[in-house]
């Protein structure tokens, strides 16, 4: 996966239970919208060690339910975050107020920077 700044980045996320390895990866419960700023990206540059992961809290993001069955947590109060492993691996955790939590499918990905340099063709 590729990221750059000013980007929507997009992850599936699905209810943590013991089902969640035989789940389908096209139907997620929810969905976690969330837009690439210059702040966001700059955390999404590291590459922790083996040994470490970078957790990055997300203040604006949106939140799209999938299944019908969480469809109280398109008003109800709920925090997400970035988790960044060594590879560097992306993920989202989702929590709501009941304790439930939803976890995105872990994604290889690499930061792009735009410098605003233009190549020329001579």
């Amino acid at each position: 996966m590729e990221l750059s700044q000013n980007t929507p980045l997009t992850l599936p996320l699905f209810l943590l239970n013991d089902e969640i390895e035989t789940r389908n990866i096209d139907m997620p419960d929810l969905v976690l919208n969330v837009t690439l700023d210059e702040t966001l990206l700059a955390n999404l540059c590291q590459n922790p060690r083996a040994d470490e992961s970078v957790s990055i809290t997300l203040d604006a993001y949106d939140l799209e339910v999938r299944d019908v069955t969480f469809s109280a947590l398109a008003t109800g109060s709920h925090q997400a975050q970035l988790l960044l492993n060594h590879g560097p691996i992306l993920s989202a955790v989702l929590s709501d107020e009941s304790e439930q939590v939803f976890i995105s499918p872990p994604v290889e990905m690499m930061p792009t920077f735009d410098l605003g340099e233009e190549v020329e063709e001579d």
